[in-house]
C-alpha cells in the first residue's frame, strides 16, 4: 500500500514539474500568436475591401457635390428653407465652406466630368482660373487635349504653379486698366517720395517696393550702420 501511495505522488511530482508547466504555456503563446495573425488577416482584407469600394467615391465624389451645389444655386433651392442667399444657406447648414462650394461649382461648369476626374479636384480649379486670366479663347478641356497652357505644360504642372501664372496673368490684366494704371502712378509717386527721404536721412537703399498691402525697403547692413551713426 505504501508502495502504491510513492509512485502516484512521483506521477503528480512529473505533472506538476516546471518543464511540463513550461510547455503548456509554450503551447498556449502559439495559439494565441496564430489566432492573432489570423484575426489581423481577416481584418486586412475587411479594410482593403472596404478601400477598394470607397476608392472611386473619392475620386467623382467631388464632382457629384459640385453638380448639387451648382443646382441649388441656379435654381435658388435655398429659398426652400427661408435662406436669403447661396451663402447663407452654407453657412447655416453647415454643409461646406462658401469659397470651396465657389471652386466646386466653377468646375462643373467649366470641365467635363471625365477631365475633371482625371486631373483631380485642385488641378481642375487652377486650370479653370489660369484659361478664365489668359486672353485666348481657352477651356479647360482644349488646354488638356493640346498638352499646354499659357507656356505651361498641363501634365507635368503643380497647382502652384499653374495659380502663380495665373496670378501673374491677372495682375497684368489689372495694370491695364484704367483702375490699375492710376494704382500704378500712385505707387511710383510713393516710392519716389520715399526714395528723397531716405536719401535725405543718410539711407541708401537697395530697393524701394510698393506692394498693395505695404512697403517694402531693403539696404545694406553698412548702409544701414552708417545711416545711425
Amino acid at each position: 500500500m505504501a508502495k502504491a501511495k510513492s509512485a502516484k505522488s512521483v506521477k503528480t511530482a512529473k505533472a506538476k514539474s516546471p518543464a511540463a508547466k513550461g510547455g503548456g504555456r509554450a503551447k498556449l503563446v502559439k495559439v494565441m500568436k496564430a489566432e492573432a495573425r489570423d484575426a489581423a488577416r481577416k481584418r486586412l482584407k475587411v479594410l482593403e475591401a472596404l478601400i477598394t469600394r470607397r476608392i472611386g467615391t473619392i475620386v467623382e465624389s467631388f464632382y457629384d457635390i459640385g453638380e448639387a451645389l451648382r443646382e441649388i444655386l441656379d435654381h435658388k433651392l435655398y429659398g426652400a428653407a427661408k435662406h436669403e442667399s447661396f451663402e447663407a444657406f452654407l453657412e447655416a447648414r453647415k454643409l461646406i465652406a462658401p469659397r470651396q462650394a465657389e471652386k466646386l461649382v466653377a468646375i462643373v461648369r467649366h470641365v467635363p466630368r471625365d477631365v475633371a476626374i482625371a486631373q483631380g479636384q485642385e488641378k481642375a480649379y487652377a486650370l479653370v482660373a489660369l484659361t478664365a486670366a489668359t486672353p485666348e479663347p481657352d477651356t479647360v478641356a482644349s488646354v488638356v487635349a493640346d498638352g499646354e497652357v499659357a507656356g505651361i505644360a498641363v501634365a507635368d504642372a503643380s497647382v502652384r504653379e499653374l495659380t502663380a501664372k495665373t496670378r501673374r496673368l491677372n495682375a497684368a490684366r489689372r495694370a491695364e486698366t484704367p483702375a490699375g494704371k492710376a494704382h500704378a502712378k500712385a505707387d511710383a509717386k510713393l516710392e519716389k517720395g520715399l526714395r528723397k527721404v531716405l536719401k535725405r536721412a543718410g539711407l541708401a537703399v537697395a530697393s524701394v517696393r510698393v506692394e498693395a498691402k505695404g512697403v517694402f525697403i531693403e539696404a545694406t547692413r553698412k548702409a544701414a550702420e552708417k545711416c545711425v551713426e
